[in-house]
């Protein structure tokens, strides 16, 4: 009898082990409670997360930080441009942030200074870097990452550990040179547009 009895408080014991627990709720919101476009999140080797975008009206980059993806705290400006020591001068959009060897890169676009044909869009792509997510990022040049003579936006790195290179790629983004194709002829005779970029469609 006791025998019999004690299976069945261990039988119990099991059974009350494996008992789902109360659900925890999650609450999402979209959109988030943060104000830029072009987001990109780093997930930085400490695993917390960090959000950088395009600020209207902003001189530069701020970050938002996050455990769980869920709830974000701002961390403020990260990256100030359009200094006297800098080559930019306004148009701070698309930034993405990279940990390597234990520093954090900002690519970025950016009106250059240098502009003698006073073109309308002289965007090009810079790099900053700093020791933490949060900045402060300081220009690792006094130019632009390259110019190859025509405005180019939205740099995306990836880097190739295997044969330990790394790739920019860019938009070129050309008012002058407007696309050629069936899409663009037909947005035109939408009267969506008169000339549709390259790097847009």
């Amino acid at each position: 009898m006791n025998f019999i009895r004690l299976v069945l408080i261990v039988f119990l014991a099991i059974m009350a082990s494996c008992a789902p627990s109360k659900k925890q709720e999650i609450t999402l919101q979209n959109p988030l409670p943060v104000e830029f476009g072009d987001p990109y999140i780093l997930r930085a080797s400490s695993g917390k997360f960090y959000m950088y975008g395009t600020t209207e009206g902003l001189l530069g980059f701020k970050t938002y930080s996050s455990d769980d993806l869920v709830n974000w705290k701002e961390e403020g400006t990260v990256y100030e441009g359009a200094t006297p020591e800098s080559w930019t001068v306004d148009c701070f959009w698309a930034p993405e942030v990279y940990e390597r060897n234990g520093k954090y890169y900002l690519w970025y676009s950016a009106n250059w200074k240098h502009n003698p044909t006073n073109e309308g869009e002289n965007f090009r792509i810079g790099v900053a870097v700093a020791d933490n997510p949060t900045g402060p990022f300081k220009e690792i040049s006094d130019g632009p990452v390259f110019d190859p003579g025509y405005p180019i936006i939205d740099a995306n790195v990836y880097f190739d550990d295997e044969n330990g290179k790394a790739y920019l790629y860019y938009s070129r983004c050309c008012y002058k040179h407007p696309v050629e194709s069936e899409v663009a002829d037909w947005a035109k005779q939408q009267g969506w547009f008169d000339e549709i970029e390259e790097s847009w469609i």
